[in-house]
């Protein structure tokens, strides 16, 4: 599971910073491209920006798309344009999609639409002053600056509202600040993030609460058979969490949400209560099933208690049953106040909300451990190959071009270009972004925050050391940074580094830590040169 998690999270930030050359969705009809129009200009889910002096193309269905793709076994090409030129894109099978759509029955009639990947709903903006507009009904009379074709222009082109229309939102939001019209009507979490981002938020409200909440989702041409890999990658990266850290990424913890997400998941909470009392009863199978696998498989776990470096292997295994006997007690723990809760308060809107969300979150936790595991249990065979050591550290960066550009970290590489390894590429990639990821947390808020990465020979073996001036790790702490289930970080599982350690082993490398609290770590890769010919 952690190899599959960290290999779509490097995939799809070299997608991000990938180059993308311009063809039709006919011509690539045979192919495994998808071709996506998308706003150039709608954050947070779509927008061109820059970074580092390169324009790149991100925001929420950026990278949720890039995941499907991904997910699904596709390449992507995106094209950012005006949101009218999208649609017109699509009309004329230019692109095979567009990225993000909301539904209504009038669009339904023209194109096909994905399964719902979030709810979204419109607003309307005005000037802190005015007192004049309380709800949609009041706009009549009134200037409005809306987007061209967008869906906030639909539910207003025949109601009596003198309407400004625009390219896009951010547009019409600097038509309301400037006070050229009374009121700006668009996306209510994309109004809010420009405001935001302009530091503008202190001199608008937002009246009339959410409007029209519905689904917004990927829209095709209708009769378009592409439509079963975007829901099927939809699908898949809910499953597997993806979702939920892109939504986590680009818009935080929710905060509010609609009457109408209430109606509509009313009887999600019913079918989640009876899920849980089906787990409930699925746990116990799975702990007496354990049971009788340990005692089937004695050899098997000698092997797995020899590779942790046990030294009393019946001791190991005692301690690897309680850590996941107490990993999966936490969460059920969890499920189990909440179902206590229901019946007293059910009523409640607050719990309600906190119950969508903190259960199919325990229950995602449940089945991140239980896959982690599987993982483990069930390791493919290593694959060796030649590669330069410069370039994988290369391939494993690319995920953290954003990092380096907002934590402000000094990133010094010095990376011989002869010296090569051979190893599993896919494995060794997972074992580094791995430490990196490590490095960059451990220099969130630190002054002058440094990494350095640097590659040499060493008794005749091919060496990377991966320093940094973060956090630092304690004395006693770092005895136990390779066992399963140890973490020092707020929702970690503890699998991380335990399964990296073993996988460099299989590829034979060894991983030293050296660690001072509050002053830096150094971690060291030291390949093995009977692997390595040109070592």
């Amino acid at each position: 599971m952690i190899y599959k998690l960290w290999l779509t999270v490097f995939v799809l930030c070299s997608l991000i910073f990938g180059g993308v050359q311009p063809s039709t969705a006919e011509e690539n009809s045979e192919s495994r491209v998808l071709i996506v129009a998308g706003d150039e200009n709608f954050p947070p889910y779509e927008f061109t920006d820059v970074i580092d002096g390169i324009q790149v193309y991100r925001g929420f269905n950026v990278d949720l798309l890039k995941a499907v793709a991904l997910s699904t076994g596709y390449e992507i090409q995106f094209r950012p344009m005006p949101w009218a030129d999208a649609l017109k894109a699509l009309e004329r099978g230019e692109v095979h999609a567009v990225g993000g759509m909301k539904y209504n029955a009038e669009r339904d009639k023209i194109y096909d639409f994905s399964e719902a990947y979030m709810i979204n709903s419109l607003a309307i903006f005005v000037r802190k002053d005015m007192q004049a507009i309380a709800s949609i009904n009041d706009l009549a009379g009134h200037k409005v600056a809306v987007q061209k074709d967008a869906i906030g222009y639909y539910q207003l082109k025949d109601q009596p509202i003198d309407l400004v229309l625009t390219a896009n939102q951010e547009e019409a939001m600097a038509l309301l600040l400037s006070g050229k019209v009374d009121a700006a009507f668009g996306n209510n979490l994309t109004g809010q993030y420009i405001l935001q981002r302009t530091k503008k938020q202190d001199y608008i409200k937002i009246v009339g609460g959410a409007i029209d909440s519905e689904g917004y989702c990927v829209a095709v041409k209708n009769g378009a058979t592409i439509l079963t890999v975007f829901n099927k990658g939809l699908k898949e990266i809910r499953q597997n969490g993806t979702y939920d850290r892109i939504y986590a990424k680009w818009f935080g913890e929710q905060i509010d949400y609609p009457i109408q997400y209430y109606k509509r998941n009313l009887s999600i909470a019913m079918v989640a209560v009876i899920i849980l009392v089906v787990l409930g009863g699925i746990i116990i199978q799975i702990n007496l099933y354990l049971q009788r696998e340990v005692k089937k498989r004695t050899k098997e776990i000698e092997k797995i208690n020899e590779e942790l470096q046990r030294k009393d292997k019946l001791e190991a295994l005692g301690k690897l049953v309680a850590c996941i006997a107490h990993e999966i007690r936490t969460p059920l723990t969890s499920i189990k106040t909440f179902v206590e809760l229901l019946p007293v308060k059910y009523d409640n809107p607050l719990f309600r909300e906190k119950i969508s969300q903190f259960v199919p979150q325990e229950i995602e936790r449940l089945n991140g451990i239980v896959n982690e595991l599987l993982a483990y249990a069930n390791p493919r065979k290593v694959e060796r190959e030649q590669i330069p050591l410069k370039r994988l550290l290369d391939n494993s960066m690319v995920f953290f071009a954003d990092n380096i550009a907002k934590q402000g970290i000094n990133l010094r590489v010095d990376m011989r270009e002869e010296i090569s390894i051979a190893v599993d590429v896919q494995q060794m990639k997972q074992v580094m972004i791995n430490i990196l990821l490590n490095a960059f947390q451990a220099l969130e808020g630190r002054d002058n925050p440094v990494l350095a990465i640097v590659s040499e020979r060493r008794d005749g073996q091919p060496c990377m050391i991966i320093s940094d001036n973060g956090s630092g790790i304690t004395q006693e702490n770092l005895k136990f940074i390779f066992e399963p289930f140890f973490s020092t970080k707020t929702g970690g599982t503890g699998l991380g580094l335990f399964v990296s350690y073993q996988l460099a082993k299989q590829n034979g490398v060894d991983i030293m830590i050296d660690s001072q609290e509050k002053i830096g770590t150094e971690v060291t890769l030291k390949f093995s040169s009977e692997e390595n010919p040109n070592a």
